[in-house]
């Protein structure tokens, strides 16, 4: 009875010991998922706000009509593909999709979770700033709004685009936190994109605000400080 009842425990023990790291990355992954969930609400908090309630409350208190929407020409059509990418294989990855397993990294570092993580984090205060640095001169599209004013201050005293520093930054961040290799790739796709968007919308503030825009340009840098 006693070899029986030992012989059990050694296979437990076994057991365990064949389980225990299979069931202790399940719930590090659950982990990681909750994060990435949390984040984004917080991020969607702060962009929805701004680009949902507010907009349209000062889209109501303005009086003159909105002025026509510009295209992005083909970069608009590459981001759009792009930020489908991420969102699709971003869904897969939080739902735990078998269809993505093949583009889990293997042996994927814990501090490149936490750095993505803690990058990602960073940004959500920084888009806060930028859009109330903005205020009423935000627009989701490419459009200068009736009284535009050349925007100098806070983020845009020394980048002429934080706002897409900081989504790139925000989209990296989470593709890092994920380990998940197409999940990166998009996020990086979706980064490499951007240089033709600002190209374009710096020739139309160039149109609009001429040798002053020109003169701004001289002192600030595209998405980075200028050294």
């Amino acid at each position: 009875m006693n070899l029986a009842l030992e012989l059990d425990l050694l296979i437990c023990n076994k057991y365990l010991l064949l389980t225990y790291p299979v069931v202790r990355e399940m719930a590090d992954d659950l982990v990681y998922r909750a994060l990435f969930v949390g984040t984004y609400a917080l991020f969607l908090g702060v962009r929805g706000y701004y680009r949902f309630v507010k907009l349209r409350k000062d889209q109501r208190n303005q009086e003159e009509p909105e002025a026509e929407r510009k295209s992005f020409g083909r970069a608009e059509s590459a981001i759009v593909i792009f930020i489908l990418g991420y969102l699709v294989s971003t869904i897969l990855y939080l739902i735990g999709s078998p269809w993505i397993d093949w583009s889990q990294i293997p042996s994927y570092p814990i501090w490149l979770r936490l750095l993505g993580i803690l990058l990602a984090l960073t940004m959500i205060p920084l888009l806060a700033w930028i859009h109330r640095t903005l205020d009423r001169q935000y627009s989701p599209c490419l459009q200068i709004k009736s009284g535009h004013q050349l925007i100098r201050t806070g983020p845009y005293a020394r980048i002429r685009h934080p706002m897409y520093t900081v989504l790139n930054f925000f989209s990296v961040g989470l593709a890092l936190l994920t380990g998940n290799l197409l999940v990166v790739t998009f996020s990086l796709m979706l980064m490499f994109s951007f240089p033709w968007v600002a190209k374009k919308e710096e020739q139309m503030m160039i149109e609009t605000f001429g040798d002053e825009y020109r003169e701004y340009m001289t002192r600030t840098g595209r998405f980075f400080p200028k050294i």
